[in-house]
Parts: C-alpha cells; sequence; structure tokens
C-alpha cells in the first residue's frame, strides 16, 4: 500500500546537482556520500535518460557507506506527465530513509525547471528545503554546440545558483579561456563559479540558504494537481511502476537478457540487463567498449575478475571494482541512431559465457 509522507518529516535540506550527459554528476554524488557524517541518513534520487538504470547500480556498487538510501527513476526526464514518475520516488525514498539530506541528480537531458517546480509547490513545500542548485559543465566540451545550443544544457545553468568546472584537472590553458568567455558572454557572472577536481565537492556549496522558486507561467505540458488528486495520480503510478517492474524481472529470468531503448531530446538510448546467468569476459568486454563510437557508454558488469563500474564520456574512459552486483547492465547513448544500432546483443553475448 502506498504511503503518505509523515507530517514529522520536513525541511530536509536538499541539493539538485545538474549538468549534461557524461559530465561527471554521478562521480560527485559517489565522493559526496563518502563524506557523509556517520550519524546521519542521506537519501539519494537518481534520474537517467536511459530505460536500464545504471546509476543506481553504480552508486549502489560503489558506496560501502551506512545510512544511504539510493531511489532511481529511469527512461527520461522523471517530471513528464504532470511529475508522477518523481512524486513517486520521492514519496517511497523519503519514507523509508527519513534523510537528514537529499541528493537529487536530474537526467543531463532532463528539464531541471520542472523539478524546481515539483519541489517547491504542493506536497513537498513543507518537506524539502531547497538549498543549493549545482550546474556541472566540463569546459572542453564549451567548443562543441551539442552542448551548449542544447535546451537542456541552457536550462540547466540558467537554473543554477553555483556553477561546477569539472574535471578541472583536466583542463588546458584555452580549455579555461574558454569556460571564463563563455560565462561572461552568456551574462553568467553573478553566479558562484568553482573549477572541481576528481568530483569533489566542498560542503559549503550544499549549504546555501533556502530558496523559493516561483515559476510565473505554467510549464507547458506540467499541471499541479490538488493533494488530493496529487494521491490518487501518484498511488496508480506506483501500482504502474510496481507491475512494470515485475514484468522486466519475468521476463529476465525467462530470456536472461532485455534489451531497452529510448529517445528524446535529440538524442537515443540503447541499453541491456544480462542475468547472473552470463559472466563476461574482462578484457574482451572493455576493448569493444573503448571500441565503440558512441558518444556515452556506462555500466555495472559480472566478470570473471569480480563486479566492475565503468564509463565513458567521448575520450574519458574509467573502470572501478564495486561490491558483487546482482546483474549486468550496460547502457549506450548517442545523437546518431546507426552508432547504437551496430551493436547487436549477439555482439556482448560473444563476450559472455555460461557462468552456471
Amino acid at each position: 500500500m502506498f504511503s503518505q509522507i509523515s507530517s514529522k518529516i520536513s525541511a530536509i535540506p536538499t541539493t539538485l546537482i545538474t549538468g549534461f550527459l557524461g559530465v561527471g554528476k554521478t562521480t560527485a554524488i559517489l565522493q559526496l556520500l563518502a563524506n557523509k557524517p556517520n550519524n546521519e541518513n542521506w537519501a539519494v534520487l537518481v534520474n537517467e535518460f536511459g530505460e536500464i538504470g545504471i546509476d543506481s547500480a553504480l552508486l549502489a556498487g560503489s558506496s560501502n557507506e551506512q545510512g544511504v538510501f539510493i531511489r532511481e527513476v529511469p527512461g527520461g526526464c522523471m517530471c513528464c506527465a504532470s511529475g508522477v514518475p518523481m512524486q513517486v520516488a520521492l514519496n517511497q525514498l523519503i519514507t523509508k530513509a527519513k534523510p537528514d539530506r537529499l541528493l537529487i541528480e536530474p537526467t543531463g537531458l532532463g528539464h531541471p525547471k520542472e523539478v524546481v517546480e515539483v519541489l517547491t509547490k504542493g506536497k513537498f513545500q513543507e518537506t524539502i528545503s531547497l538549498q543549493s542548485i549545482l550546474c556541472l559543465v566540463d569546459a572542453r566540451n564549451l567548443i562543441d554546440k551539442r552542448y551548449t545550443e542544447h535546451p537542456s544544457f541552457v536550462q540547466q545553468l540558467n537554473v543554477a545558483d553555483t556553477i561546477l568546472a569539472a574535471k578541472a584537472d583536466t583542463y588546458s590553458a584555452k580549455d579555461e579561456e574558454n569556460l571564463a568567455l563563455f560565462i561572461a558572454e552568456n551574462e553568467l557572472t553573478d553566479k558562484p563559479l568553482h573549477l572541481m577536481q576528481h568530483g569533489n565537492i566542498a560542503p559549503s556549496w550544499l549549504a546555501q540558504q533556502p530558496k523559493t522558486v516561483i515559476v510565473t507561467k505554467p510549464m507547458i505540458g506540467i499541471a499541479v494537481p490538488s493533494l488530493h488528486e496529487s494521491s490518487h495520480t501518484i498511488e496508480l503510478g506506483y501500482k504502474k511502476e510496481r507491475e512494470q517492474s515485475q514484468a522486466l524481472q519475468t521476463r529476465l529470468a525467462q530470456e536472461g537478457f532485455i534489451e531497452l531503448n529510448n529517445h528524446g531530446e535529440g538524442y537515443f538510448s540503447k541499453g541491456w540487463i544480462f542475468s547472473d546467468k552470463y559472466q563476461f569476459n574482462y578484457k574482451q568486454l572493455f576493448a569493444f567498449i573503448t571500441a565503440l563510437k558512441a558518444s556515452r557508454a556506462k555500466g555495472v558488469i559480472l566478470t570473471e575478475q569480480g563486479s566492475y563500474a565503468f564509463n565513458k564520456a567521448g575520450s574519458d574512459f574509467s573502470c572501478n571494482k564495486v561490491t558483487d552486483s546482482k546483474d549486468s547492465r550496460i547502457e549506450l547513448i548517442d545523437t546518431n541512431e546507426n552508432a547504437l544500432n551496430i551493436v547487436k546483443s549477439r555482439d556482448l553475448l560473444l563476450l559472455a559465457k555460461d557462468a552456471i
């Protein structure tokens, strides 16, 4: 049965961490969790563009911290359909975790204005204290119009109250010059700018004053329902989500793997979930992944050498060992659908063997 948030839970300090695809949002959250006070419960709500759901598995597999609760909303912007997916996830997460702090990571192709709308109006207005909105930017991408002219990228910067130059340890002098020019040309100089290395976010960047965000014009396609209507709608959303999850698990048990696709905002995603029946060859899989032309690839996989999380954004590639994963997940994202379609399920199955 769906349960409403207790009235005793109120004013949870909340930070929204935005940024375009591959900028390092999940890495930053992992660093925050690693420095969480031992006596606090923290909750993390993650939204992904792809249907597979990689980030929650990555966070769960990479963070051994006690008092960390993670909830994921895959498949595009969590504020579509009147924000019901987000409201369902927030209710479940807050009720379970009773957190001292809440971190929210929208998809890099989402609409942060709509996320702010849900957090600062209606039923969450008394429960959540939105204290800071951070936007991560990789200065190396500021010469690419696919980023700088994308509506989501522009909105992320406009909504943010602090800009974090992610992966600053990789910047050249020209990158830093481009960053300064970009900030000036886009009239963003009123927002604090910090260079961020290795995903490290200073605690002081989270502890800003609570803000009241007023949306003067209604969001197109967004209607904030009354509390009664919202409760009923969220109940139906929760039921639908549970049914979909059960159907996927049944299919995974029967077929051994699932392929799911998504598209929107000028991007395409293609992803797979493989049951623990399959164990990947470590060297062969990563040789395959690093050779891919897709602009974005990430996953959590079971190999003969253990469980690993990998992340590929452009030419950047990272891989680290994680706690045992219950399955293997791989997600590819690109603006070119053909770049994804050349990768077939059989190609990945050839890199795996029956582990049972």
